[in-house]
């Protein structure tokens, strides 16, 4: 009988086995924090909303919207607490006007991040936050500390390690067109930097009655030649309905890159 024993190393649970579910219990974990903080950024989008159409019924009164804030936090403090104070009901109006489109928000981000993003007055200020906030997975501290950092002053900055590779102006779009080249595999940090250079043009060299500026990011894999064009699909400051018409072919940029490639071993471009 006790060779039909099996032995309890032979029933311990393999690393695999046992790291697969533990990846499962800790993404449902993480997964139901993400949904409770978003209907927390949810909520407060809502009182937003509400409290600025509540406003308008009293807008022939300046000082009206002060004063409904005011009074509507000492009565919900009574019931709910601290965490609907007056401040915090003015972030609440002020994250609705500048968000007044919920399907907009992201479920990424919670409401601490949320605060400091309607903090930032700057609109490419806080598009580049909320940007990088979500590429790179940040908490709530890592973007306040980034903020803090100037991380987005110190990428505005004309110094070598900033310097566009290509910049160009589309006469038949009117717009400028930015090309950053990268002999390497991409990363966040590149996508980053010429969504920076791309608000850069937009804000302080494009002309009023000109188009927005394109951005084109030109990179190598380890083994394959790839050419990225890198946009972000909800960028209303870039065209890529309108450019894409004039883009080169496939074979065309390849061949371009390529010749990149050659120039870049020979060391005439800084990648």
């Amino acid at each position: 009988m006790g060779n039909n024993l099996m032995s309890n190393d032979s029933m311990n649970v393999s690393t695999a086995f046992y790291d697969d579910i533990k990846r499962i219990i800790v993404d449902s974990k993480n997964t139901a924090i993400r949904s409770v903080d978003f209907q927390r950024v949810l909520m407060y989008w809502r009182l937003g909303e509400r409290i600025f159409v509540e406003e308008q019924e009293g807008k022939d009164r300046a000082e009206y919207g002060e004063y409904l804030i005011s009074n509507l936090s000492k009565q919900l403090e009574i019931e709910f607490g601290s965490g609907f104070s007056y401040r915090q009901l003015a972030y609440c109006r002020k994250f609705y006007r500048l968000y007044p489109i919920v399907n907009a928000l992201r479920s990424q981000l919670n409401w601490m991040q949320y605060r400091l993003l309607i903090s930032i007055d700057d609109d490419y200020k806080r598009e580049y936050y909320e940007l990088e906030s979500v590429n790179n997975a940040w908490t709530g501290r890592e973007t306040e500390r980034q903020i803090n950092s100037l991380l987005y002053e110190r990428l505005l900055l004309e110094d070598d390690e900033f310097f566009a590779d290509l910049i160009f102006y589309n006469r038949l779009l009117r717009c400028f067109v930015v090309i950053e080249i990268k002999t390497k595999k991409i990363t966040h940090q590149d996508l980053g930097q010429l969504q920076m250079y791309v608000n850069y043009y937009d804000r302080y060299e494009k002309l009023p009655d000109e188009n927005p500026t394109v951005g084109i990011l030109l990179c190598a894999a380890k083994n394959d030649t790839l050419v990225k064009i890198t946009l972000p699909e909800d960028n209303t400051s870039i065209l890529t309905s309108q450019y894409q018409l004039y883009l080169p072919s496939e074979e065309s940029l390849l061949g371009e890159i390529r010749g990149v490639l050659k120039l870049a071993e020979s060391g005439g471009v800084d990648g």
